[in-house]
């Protein structure tokens, strides 16, 4: 199954300290075309208000599919799509857009 970038799904996130995982809510940030080979890069989303200028809190959270105001924090993982849960929404253009300049952002190399 093929998932889109800004799409929000459930899946096994691994905790950054500790070799466990909690099944939450992530953000697909890897493109398509990279996405149908199998594998789909991932960044957290929390419940938590945002930490630094990396994170990002959502506006447009509950027509994404979450249940609580979230934020988007730049933790990102990859891994394949067999372990997504399910589909649970997708970010809003808006908060797409603000997601997509803190992944360009975190890759902005001197």
């Amino acid at each position: 199954m093929a998932y889109d970038a800004g799409e929000v799904v459930l899946v096994p996130f691994p905790f950054r300290d500790q070799l466990s995982e909690r099944t939450r809510p992530a953000v697909v940030v890897s493109a398509s075309a990279f996405n149908i080979l199998g594998d789909l890069v991932l960044a957290a989303v929390t419940s938590h208000a945002p930490r630094n200028t990396f994170d990002y809190g959502l506006i447009d959270w509950k027509s994404a599919g979450l249940l609580v105001p979230s934020t988007v924090r730049m933790l990102l993982a990859t891994m394949s799509y067999n372990r997504v849960a399910h589909r649970v929404g997708t970010l809003s253009v808006r908060d797409w857009d603000e997601v997509k300049k803190k992944v360009l952002q975190l890759f902005a190399w001197p």
